[in-house]
């Protein structure tokens, strides 16, 4: 964990250069627009959770086992970081959430934080949403990149048709079948702390198949 943390820019100051631009940039356009604008610009603070799964492990795996860190130790601190900086960043949005309502939606109706649905519950419902979206695009990307670790480019580039392919397949099904209206039905027929809940499942499942990918990589 200390070895991780010594790495503020890539846990703190990052995501935050990250969401600042992509604030600034809706807020700019809200100006000149006179409709209310609902942004998915947040959307940039999770897919930079993503990117830093894959970095973290780039970076600190081989340097970990130079110092005859064990490989389960490595993991378990990794996980730790990244559950705790999920969690300070949740309670940031939270907050943010709250002084964009005070704020009247920063007075030119921007809704940037607080969104519909995704902010309808109490507070620690919220919380609970930001966090499990957090950690789990977090250890997709550690899942991807220890792919790479266990397996190589090879690996890594069969994954992704089998992912691709898997995909394409699913979509024709489900457009040939015209389940996407009733999909989409049914997941707004469920609250977002609901459908966060079961994203956790997809989390674990990242967590411990990239434990043991691990355990079995070499350097």
């Amino acid at each position: 964990m200390k070895m991780h943390l010594r790495d503020r820019w890539l846990w703190f100051f990052v995501p935050l250069l990250v969401l600042l631009p992509s604030f600034l940039i809706n807020i700019t356009i809200s100006y000149f627009v006179e409709e209310p604008i609902y942004t998915g610009g947040i959307m940039s603070l999770y897919i930079y959770m993503l990117v830093a799964g894959i970095i973290s492990l780039v970076q600190s795996f081989p340097f970990a086992l130079g110092l005859s860190v064990r490989r389960t130790d490595y993991f378990t601190g990794t996980a730790m970081v990244a559950g705790a900086v999920s969690i300070l960043m949740a309670v940031l949005l939270l907050l943010l959430s709250f002084v964009e309502k005070r704020t009247g939606f920063w007075g030119v109706d921007l809704h940037f934080f607080l969104l519909p649905y995704f902010n309808d519950g109490g507070i620690a419902e919220q919380l609970w949403i930001y966090f499990s979206i957090l950690i789990n695009m977090f250890f997709l990307g550690f899942f991807i990149s220890s792919i790479y670790r266990r397996f190589g480019k090879k690996g890594l580039g069969v994954f992704f048709i089998l992912l691709v392919t898997l995909m394409t397949v699913c979509s024709y099904v489900i457009t040939f079948n015209q389940w996407w209206a009733t999909m989409f039905h049914w997941l707004a027929g469920h609250p977002a702390s609901m459908l966060a809940s079961w994203s956790v499942l997809f989390t674990v499942g990242y967590a411990i198949l990239s434990y043991f990918m691990l355990r079995k990589s070499t350097v």
